[in-house]
């Protein structure tokens, strides 16, 4: 499928986001960042969204965000109204989520899919590390 990824972050941690999810898996297109400093404006900001999507010029544009209900979200979802059914939006990014975003996009059949498998990807890459590599060790020795 043809899907663009626009990563909306608080502070610069959407451009290392994309910087570290390229240095892992090569620089791809239709995969960009915008950082919300404190000096932007929600209509700027809303700005850029528009002008991020009419640049890439895909099927689809998945906005994954940090948190649900700060300003990234709000102007990502003032910009969806304009775009229709091209716009799917998610909260909770991390370095997981956006690597799946971007490796398996071309391997979807449907964005609803891709969606969901997003979702996954980012809510099963949350763990108590130490409790669950503790007790896998554990029961091999």
């Amino acid at each position: 499928m043809n899907i663009g990824i626009i990563v909306i972050t608080h502070g610069k941690f959407a451009e290392e986001l994309v910087n570290t999810a390229f240095s892992i898996c090569g620089t791809k297109d239709a995969v960009e960042s915008i950082s919300v400093v404190s000096e932007i404006t929600l209509e700027s900001l809303c700005e850029s969204i528009k002008h991020k999507i009419d640049q890439m010029n895909t099927q689809y544009v998945v906005i994954l965000l940090d948190m649900l209900g700060g300003t990234p979200c709000n102007a990502s979802l003032m910009v969806c109204k304009q775009y229709d059914d091209k716009i799917h939006i998610i909260s909770g990014v991390n370095l997981y989520m956006l690597i799946t975003a971007i490796t398996l996009r071309q391997q979807v059949g449907s964005i609803e899919e891709f969606v969901s498998k997003l979702i996954s990807a980012g809510k099963n890459s949350i763990a108590d590390v130490k409790e669950k590599f503790i007790k896998k060790l554990k029961s091999n020795s």
